[in-house]
C-alpha cells in the first residue's frame, strides 16, 4: 500500500508531456522493433526494465516491475505507458501492479502487448495468463489499446536463425499445425497507429499475418529466398524442452515454451487469419514470402 500511496501522490502532481511514453519491457524482440516506430511517430520514448537498457535510441530507465515505488517514479510525468511482460510465474501480479500504478500516477493511455487468441482455459502457462491482464487493463479506467500478436515471422531469424544457417533445418514441435505468422514491422506500425488514432481507443486486436502456413511451406519459401535447401523436421515437445535446457535456458521457461508449441500444434490456436492489420494500417498484412526475402542473409553462411 505504501507504494500505491506514493503513486497516488505523484498522480496528483503529474502534468505529463502528451508525447511522453514509457515502454516497460522494451528490451525484447517486440520492443526492439516497436520502439523506433514509436519514436518516428513523434513520441518521446523512455525504455524501462530491470537493467535500464537503452533500446532503439531511447534512453533507458531502471525499473523494477515488482516494486510499486520504482514504477511510480518511472511513470512521473508520463502520458502513455506501453507494456510487454516477461513470461514469469508471477506475470499476472506484474501486469496488475503496473496498471494500478499507472492509474494512480495519472497515465492517460495504455498499450498492452498480449497474446494471440489467448483464453484463460488455454492449456499453456504463457497464453492463459495474458487474458487475466487483458481484463485488468480493460477495467482500469485508462483509455487503452490491446494488441495480441500471433507468432512472429522474426522468430525464424532470431530464434531459429543460427539453427537454420548451420543445419539447413527447422526443428520444431509444431507438427502439421498452420500458423498465421505476423511480420514484426507490421506490428510496429500497428502500435504507432494505435496510439496516434483515437479510433483505436478501448479496442482489442488479434493481429495475424495474411496466411496460415505449415512450417514446411515456410521452409520452402525460405529456400526460394536464399537459393539453398531449407527443410522442416518435426520433433516432440520433450525434445524441444531438452534442447532448450541444454542451451542454458531456465527450466521453467524451457518447459513453458515447449508446452506452448505443443498447445499450438494440438489446438490449432495459431491458424486464424484476421484482417486487423488492414483495420489498423489501411493495407494488407505482409506475406511470409516478403519477410523471407528481407531476411534471407540471416540463413546464409
Amino acid at each position: 500500500m505504501e507504494g500505491f500511496a506514493e503513486a497516488s501522490h505523484l498522480g496528483a502532481m503529474n502534468s505529463p508531456n502528451p508525447s511522453s511514453l514509457l515502454f516497460l519491457g522494451a528490451s525484447g524482440l517486440i520492443g526492439t522493433f516497436v520502439t523506433p516506430a514509436l519514436i518516428k511517430a513523434g513520441f518521446s520514448v523512455s525504455t524501462g526494465g530491470r537493467r535500464g537498457l537503452s533500446v532503439g535510441g531511447a534512453p533507458g530507465i531502471a525499473v523494477d516491475l515488482r516494486d510499486s515505488n520504482s514504477l511510480a517514479r518511472a511513470m512521473q510525468g508520463v502520458a502513455t505507458v506501453a507494456l510487454v511482460l516477461p513470461d514469469a510465474p508471477d506475470m499476472e501480479t506484474l501486469g496488475s501492479n503496473a496498471v494500478k500504478v499507472a492509474k494512480a500516477a495519472g497515465v492517460r493511455r495504455l498499450l498492452w502487448f498480449s497474446s494471440f487468441a489467448a483464453k484463460r482455459d488455454n492449456q499453456a502457462r504463457f497464453s492463459c495468463r495474458h487474458p487475466v491482464i487483458d481484463e485488468v487493463v480493460r477495467s482500469s479506467g485508462i483509455p487503452y489499446t490491446i494488441l495480441r500478436p500471433n507468432f512472429l515471422m522474426q522468430n525464424f531469424a532470431f530464434f531459429y536463425g543460427e539453427m537454420i544457417r548451420t543445419t539447413g533445418t527447422i526443428f520444431s514441435p509444431l507438427g502439421d499445425a498452420r500458423v498465421s505468422h505476423l511480420y514484426l514491422r507490421d506490428l510496429s506500425a500497428a502500435a504507432a497507429a494505435a496510439l496516434t488514432e483515437d479510433r483505436h481507443i478501448n479496442k482489442t486486436y488479434d493481429v495475424s499475418g495474411p496466411e496460415a502456413l505449415h512450417t514446411g511451406e515456410a521452409a520452402e519459401q525460405m529456400s526460394a529466398a536464399t537459393g539453398r535447401a531449407i527443410r522442416y523436421q518435426p520433433i516432440s515437445v520433450a525434445e524441444m524442452e531438452s534442447s532448450l535446457r541444454e542451451a542454458g535456458m531456465d527450466a521453467w521457461f524451457a518447459e513453458g515454451l515447449a508446452e506452448l508449441y505443443g498447445w499450438i500444434r494440438d489446438s490449432g490456436l495459431g491458424s486464424e487469419v484476421t484482417d486487423n492489420v488492414e483495420q489498423l494500417l489501411g493495407r494488407k498484412a505482409t506475406r511470409f514470402r516478403q519477410f523471407a526475402s528481407d531476411e534471407r542473409t540471416v540463413w546464409l553462411d
